[in-house]
């Protein structure tokens, strides 16, 4: 969402009951519902928006009494073709050999493939999706998908044709003739070579697949090359590891799986992309009709288009250590799948507010006009990422946390959480705080600490020093010290709320012959050493009245 667009106003969730009934067309006993990616480096955010449509696809599906799962398959099996900077890993040993034959430098999971998908992986529950994994590796192993491999070898004429209709369709005539000719003893499929274990040489650009140079069907001999070391032979398809080319690969794992609808990002559903081939060789080589095609525009972070191979990243486990999964799926879900999201990790705070207004419209505490109940009614059962409670959790909010969290080093984690139940008691009416709502107080004040210290403002960021700094007690004027004064008889009589403390500031500065803003920029200053801070009357109360106390006697 940008910031020039309104806020509330831009729900559109229409396109869930749209693509539920052309899944629900296909009329099968089970619906596959399938996404993937390739482990290439730290796979960013913008595959959580596929991952969110297929799970709400599953959901709906289900709640209608149907059979329905969601499938993720890890394209470990595609070869190297960069780096991510976070390896150090020598490019020239790994180039071409596909992400599960290559170790993890890290040691903690089996393969380089292994190690990425993993951490993506784990932060499936806290985004409240459960997909089947399935590694492209040991798919290619099964009897299934030798077996696709196979049928594609023998149909390659008919790939050829395919492949020169979607690739060449738009070339100018010179160039079409040119990839029409360089197909003619094109195979769709290329060896991981039994010598240097490479599937292709080369870098971005300059790539050379070992691509497959003859198929015998009657014996099921396949010849190749290999580009990288020149190895070369004649081996029976079942002794060598084979490897369709992407636009093939795609709709025969969609075959052997049995897929009834993928997403896909707006770089592969293109007309004439990536996905409409692979639906034409579905047709005409596996003779069914693929998966439903849902196509969906990028997520976008603080204006940039994320890419792994461009080092442009922000994970899934980034997100979370600054922000709530739920808010990530109502992102999602309230915006049509053909508007791209940009998402400012600036504005978060003010993100959550709008989410958690929606939530207690959901649970009536909250008015709102029947449309937007209705809306919550339809569209917040769906953003949860657990089972759904039937009463509000009671939460901090989110900008008093931010000021809150940067106070723990000073007052320690039990006086602030004692401060938060507090806040929560009086803004809720509670006598009690309930167990579930005080086990997220901590939770969110370490978000809101990270978010504060890695997007916020510097007003959004405080900083208390042990002492009052000498620069800030010689520019006290007698006025500014006679309104310290007054402040420290107020803190010195009963508590007040929050409000009441605010206006304290007010009138002490009036009596004091001090305008208004030189007061609060006194007070800040001796408090956080800067002339500026979060509203004054809450800051005083969380900080306490006998440490404000002291800190004032100290510069009098």
């Amino acid at each position: 969402m940008s910031s020039e667009e309104p806020q509330e106003e831009e729900f559109s969730i229409h396109w869930i009951r749209d693509v539920v009934n052309r899944v629900l067309e296909r009329d099968v006993d089970t619906y596959i519902i399938s996404s993937g990616k390739s482990p290439s480096g730290s796979i960013h955010i913008g595959i959580v928006r596929e991952l969110i449509i297929c799970d709400v696809i599953k959901r709906e599906l289900k709640r209608m009494g149907k059979k329905a799962r969601t499938v993720f398959v890890v394209d470990d099996f595609d070869p190297l073709r960069s780096l991510p900077p976070s390896t150090s890993l020598p490019l020239e040993t790994w180039i071409g050999v596909p992400y599960s034959d290559i170790p993890d430098e890290f040691g903690c999971c089996d393969s380089f493939g292994d190690h990425w998908a993993n951490e993506l992986i784990e932060t499936f529950p806290a985004f409240g999706v459960d997909p089947d994994i399935v590694w492209a590796h040991k798919l290619y192993e099964t009897p299934e998908m030798i077996d696709v491999v196979r049928t594609c070898l023998r149909e390659t004429k008919t790939i050829r044709k395919i492949m020169v209709e979607f690739v060449a369709g738009d070339f100018e005539e010179e160039q079409s003739e040119e990839y029409t000719t360089s197909m003619k003893d094109w195979y769709p499929a290329s060896v991981v070579c039994p010598e240097c274990g490479r599937l292709q040489s080369g870098v971005k650009g300059q790539i050379s697949p070992n691509r497959i140079t003859g198929y015998n069907p009657k014996t099921d001999i396949v010849t190749f090359e290999c580009k990288a070391c020149g190895t070369s032979g004649e081996f029976p398809l079942t002794e060598v590891r084979v490897k369709l080319v992407w636009r093939v690969d795609w709709p025969a794992k969609w075959y052997v799986l049995g897929v009834t609808c993928e997403p896909a990002g707006k770089d592969h559903a293109v007309k004439g992309g990536s996905y409409d081939t692979g639906l034409e060789v579905s047709r005409r080589v596996f003779k069914w009709p693929g998966p439903v095609k849902v196509a969906y525009e990028w997520v976008r972070i603080g204006g940039r288009d994320m890419s792994t191979s461009e080092g442009i990243v922000f994970t899934p486990r980034s997100w979370m250590e600054i922000a709530p999964p739920e808010l990530y799926r109502y992102l999602m879900l309230k915006t049509d799948l053909s508007r791209a999201i940009n998402i400012q990790p600036d504005r978060i705070p003010e993100l959550i507010d709008e989410y958690e207004r929606f939530e207690r419209v959901y649970y009536g505490i909250e008015d709102a006009t029947d449309d937007k109940r209705e809306l919550a009614r339809l569209l917040y059962p769906l953003c949860v990422t657990g089972p759904l409670r039937k009463e509000y959790i009671p939460k901090l909010s989110f900008r008093f946390a931010v000021m809150t969290s940067q106070t723990v080093d000073l007052l320690g984690m039990p006086a602030v959480v004692s401060r938060c139940e507090h806040v929560l008691k009086k803004q809720y009416g509670l006598e009690v705080v309930p167990p579930e709502a005080k086990a997220l107080i901590q939770a969110r004040l370490n978000m809101a600490r990270n978010w504060a210290l890695e997007f916020g403002s510097e007003s959004d960021r405080i900083e208390i020093t042990d002492r009052v700094p000498k620069e800030v007690i010689e520019s006290l004027t007698a006025d500014d010290r006679r309104f310290l004064s007054a402040m420290l008889s107020v803190l010195e009589g009963d508590e007040l709320d929050d409000e009441t403390l605010q206006s304290q500031v007010f009138e002490q500065a009036r009596k004091a012959g001090l305008k208004e803003k030189r007061a609060f920029a006194v007070m800040y200053r001796v408090l956080t050493s800067r002339k500026y801070g979060p509203r004054l009357g809450s800051f005083l109360n969380l900080l306490g009245y006998d440490w404000v106390a002291e800190r004032i006697r100290s510069v009098l």
